[in-house]
This record gives C-alpha cells, sequence and structure tokens, in this order.
C-alpha cells in the first residue's frame, strides 16, 4: 500500500522571485529560508510521487471551460507557460515527470467515491509550482512525479470548504490505495490573503472600469488567442501589480489593502492546528471579504488539510508580504512513516511556532 511521508504547504507569489528585491532583505531572507526548510523536507522524504493541489492561473483552463476539479494524465507537464517566462525571470523551461498511472489510479479513486473529476492532457504550470520549486531547491529522486489536483480557486461558483477538505481526504485513501510502497508527499502553494491583478466581478466590477482588468476579463475568458494579440500581457502583470504594492491598491485608484495579516493568522493557526471544523466552515463570502479574491487559493490548503486527517503541523513562518501582495504563509507536517496513516496518528502533533511581523 502506499505510504504518506511529508506534506507541506506554502505561498506561490509570483514576486518572489519576478522582483524579490522589492521586499525588505530580512524579509526575503526570511522567507527564502522557509522555503528552502519546506525542500529539505520534500528531500528527506524521498517521494515516488507528489500529489499537489495547485490553482490554475489561467494557463490551461479559462471562463469558457473551467473545471472544478482537474487531474492531468500526462508523461509529462512543462513550466512555465510561454507568458510566465519573462515575468518570473525563468530562461528554460522545466519538464516535469507526470505519471499516467497513478493519476489514472487517482481519478479512478476519486470518482468511485463520488467526485467528478476532469481528466486533462498535459498542462502548462505557472507560478503555482514554479515559484515554490526553485525556491525549495529540493533534491528528489529522478523517478518522482509530481501529480497535481487543480481546484477551481478564480471563477465561481467554487466548492465549499467542506468539500475541498472531503476531496483532501478521498486523495488520502487513494494515495494509501497504491501499489506496493509507494512513497507519496501532499503539497499545496498559494495564498494566504491576496488582491492578484486577475478581474473579479465581486472586487473590480462588471464590466470592469480599469482599463487593465478589461484586458485582464478578456484573457481570463478568452485564453491563448488573446496574448496573439498582447504578447506583453503578463509583463504589464507584473508592472501592474508592482504599481498596486506600492499604492497598497486593488484595482488601482480604489483603497483597498492588499493583504489581511490578522485573517491569514487565524487561518494557518487553524490550519497548524488541525481545526477541521472551522476549516470545514469557512464559507465563499467570508474569505472573498477577507482574504480577496486570490485568498480563495485556501481551498488547496484545506484539501491539504484533509489529506492529513485534521493533523496538527507546524506553522515556520508567517510574513505579510505587501510588495509581493500576499502572505507568505510556510507550513509543514512531521510524518511518522511507521504510524498508522488512516487515523490522522501520521503526523507529528506539533504546536505552532508561527511568527507574524
Amino acid at each position: 500500500m502506499g505510504k504518506v511521508v511529508a506534506a507541506i504547504g506554502l505561498s506561490h507569489a509570483p514576486g518572489a522571485i519576478g522582483f524579490p528585491e522589492t521586499a525588505k532583505p530580512d524579509v526575503r531572507q526570511r522567507t527564502e529560508e522557509a522555503t528552502r526548510d519546506l525542500g529539505k523536507t520534500l528531500t528527506a522524504a524521498k517521494p515516488d510521487v507528489i500529489f499537489a493541489f495547485l490553482d490554475d492561473h489561467f494557463e490551461n483552463f479559462y471562463r469558457n471551460h473551467m473545471p472544478t476539479i482537474a487531474i492531468p494524465v500526462a508523461e509529462f507537464n512543462e513550466g512555465p507557460a510561454d507568458q510566465w517566462m519573462e515575468p518570473l525571470h525563468i530562461k528554460e523551461k522545466t519538464k516535469f515527470p507526470g505519471n499516467p498511472v497513478v493519476a489514472e489510479h487517482l481519478i479512478h479513486s476519486l470518482v468511485s467515491q463520488g467526485f467528478d473529476v476532469s481528466r486533462t492532457g498535459p498542462i502548462e504550470y505557472g507560478n503555482n509550482l514554479l515559484m515554490p520549486w526553485v525556491l525549495m531547491e529540493a533534491d528528489l529522486p529522478a523517478h518522482c512525479a509530481v501529480v497535481p489536483i487543480f481546484i477551481n480557486v478564480f471563477t465561481p461558483p467554487l466548492m465549499k470548504y467542506s468539500r475541498a477538505y472531503a476531496l483532501g481526504e478521498a486523495c488520502r485513501v487513494a494515495a494509501e490505495s497504491l501499489p506496493g510502497d509507494t512513497r507519496v508527499a501532499f503539497m499545496c502553494t498559494g495564498g494566504l490573503s491576496h488582491w492578484p491583478p486577475y478581474w473579479s466581478p465581486y472586487q473590480a466590477g462588471d464590466p470592469p472600469e480599469d482599463d487593465f482588468l478589461k484586458l485582464m476579463k478578456e484573457y481570463q475568458t478568452v485564453g491563448k488567442a488573446v496574448l496573439k494579440k498582447h504578447p506583453d500581457l503578463f509583463v504589464k502583470f507584473d508592472d501592474y501589480e508592482i504599481e498596486m504594492a506600492a499604492k497598497n491598491e486593488y484595482p488601482l485608484n480604489s483603497k483597498h489593502p492588499l493583504v489581511n495579516a490578522e485573517w491569514d493568522l487565524k487561518f494557518a493557526t487553524k490550519m497548524a492546528e488541525g481545526d477541521a471544523a472551522w476549516l470545514k466552515a469557512l464559507t465563499y463570502e467570508e474569505v472573498e471579504e477577507e482574504a480577496g479574491h486570490g485568498g480563495h487559493e485556501v481551498l488547496n490548503w484545506v484539501a491539504l488539510s484533509g489529506a492529513m486527517g485534521g493533523s496538527k503541523a507546524k506553522l515556520l513562518l508567517y510574513e505579510p508580504v505587501i510588495e509581493w501582495i500576499c502572505g507568505m504563509t510556510y507550513l509543514d507536517y512531521a510524518v511518522v512513516e511507521d504510524a498508522p496513516a488512516t487515523n490522522g496518528a501520521s503526523t507529528n502533533g506539533t504546536s505552532t511556532n508561527g511568527v507574524a511581523h
């Protein structure tokens, strides 16, 4: 049977590698150290496969076809997508091994447990995987595959938070039913609170008045055809984001803070404490108001908690980074490999030691 050997969660703000110099040096040092620490956790775990709860930033899915849950079945998935190469300052694409057999197993297991999952072919990653991957510096086995589990977070209606938790539980069942001694690590990226320069009808209006967000709405709806007309769209995206950070506004010219540190710390603490009841009781309206339209990436985190059975974890760091318009968060589950895995006992119940700066 499969064995869960690690689980980590971290934020994936593109600014952390796209324009890291905008943050204060000590902030950058702390966040990069926390990211490398999580990389060490994965290195030590030596996983055969990583189940990664991610959200798509309109690299693969658009408003004209937006699955609630999607799992690629592919020998390889590549990243970053073309439009992210320059903004993330990444010169060469990386082919990330997939594992079609494991991906098919995961899809079949989830469907048998009552989850309607979209199967896709090869996908392109954006900052959702590339930013953490670059900074984690993990030394993983050459055969280690990443099987992404995409959750829709940007195009309402979204799944309920209780459903995301149940999805994580179901993914754990799938992981433990893999053949042999397959070593599985769980990972989530995203959030916490942030108001990224994507169009949101609830935050920016419909139709949006802001010229850039009008263009983003078109891209989010139509897809890559828009990039043929506006090949520098995501360079402008970074420029817009930097200006937002300087003014602490979304959309520009509206007075709206970009990070809610108080709510972030509450959420991060509840995650670290394994407060499943609180996580499952979250509502779309609360997250939208408290954490922004980008804050729904915490669906990925709630799924991770479900996968770990509501176990406790160690909060390595919380850092509100206005310059990257994101509450940067780093969580690590210390997994005990030989403990029973079905009742949540496979994690070390360490208390939180999160630090807010």
